[in-house]
């Protein structure tokens, strides 16, 4: 499962937050130790059901590429089968503030894909389910229409917590 992140809604305060979790991705062992509190010496510490938990899957690769200041931060993440829900969630809840997290997911044989927006008190996630995943593989075009459609339920899902927000 690939899963394309957004962050959105940085100021210079929140990215600093973004900067120390993310600037030693190459260490996950102490990326995890700075997200979620604990205190892991090693990987056998972390255990599959741990992952499970606190994760959303059992496996998970972070991606990084740009820590330069911007209101919006990308991610790519890599995972077995499932969306890094409570991942993305505690991203949200570590920086803090008024910080957006929203994208986009795809299995590598399109089964699932769909997108997703959480912030604090706020969740939506919805597979994009007209997809012919045989076609995926053989009509460039048909891809890109896909994928302009995924696009769509992203943009509509982020515009859907805007709205949300701007009625509190």
């Amino acid at each position: 499962m690939t899963t394309y992140v957004k962050i959105g809604n940085l100021n210079e305060e929140t990215h600093k937050k973004f900067v120390e979790l993310f600037e030693k991705i190459d260490d996950l062992l102490n990326h995890y130790n700075k997200l979620y509190g604990t205190d892991f010496k090693s990987f056998e510490d972390i255990d599959r059901e741990w992952m499970s938990e606190n994760v959303g899957t059992k496996w998970l690769g972070v991606e990084c590429d740009d820590l330069e200041y911007h209101d919006n931060m990308d991610l790519v993440l890599e995972s077995s089968w499932d969306v890094p829900i409570q991942y993305l969630q505690k991203i949200v809840e570590f920086i803090g503030g008024d910080v957006v997290v929203y994208g986009t997911y795809e299995d590598d044989g399109y089964d699932p894909i769909g997108a997703f927006v959480y912030a604090v008190g706020y969740d939506d996630i919805e597979d994009y389910d007209e997809v012919e995943t045989d076609k995926m593989f053989q009509d460039d075009d048909y891809m890109e229409e896909i994928y302009d459609g995924l696009y769509e339920l992203r943009d509509s899902l982020y515009e859907g917590y805007l709205e949300v927000k701007n009625e509190e």
